[in-house]
């Protein structure tokens, strides 16, 4: 029900590579979707029409049915997203 992805957002509005095949699917199925961008270094979620950058602020999985994905190509600020995602979403 919720796509988290790490990634990189291109000009086009796509996500980079493979990764991208999924945020392309999440948006046809309306599915809430965000992706950490790494080379922005930044969490985006897509509104339906564009990605609207949080500001620095991390998402919060909200949903028992969520998937995760990205890039093969992980750096270390991916790393951190992925960490402070799961910690603002699963720790009391």
């Amino acid at each position: 029900q919720q796509i988290y992805v790490i990634g990189v957002i291109l000009e086009d509005g796509t996500v980079r590579g493979g990764t991208g095949w999924g945020a392309e699917f999440a948006k046809l199925c309306n599915k809430p979707l965000f992706v950490f961008d790494q080379e922005k270094d930044a969490w985006f979620e897509w509104t339906g029409r564009d990605w609207r950058n949080l500001g620095g602020e991390t998402p919060r999985i909200t949903h028992p049915h969520f998937t995760g994905t990205g890039t093969r190509r992980i750096a270390e600020n991916g790393k951190r997203a992925i960490e402070e995602l799961f910690r603002k979403s699963f720790e009391s």
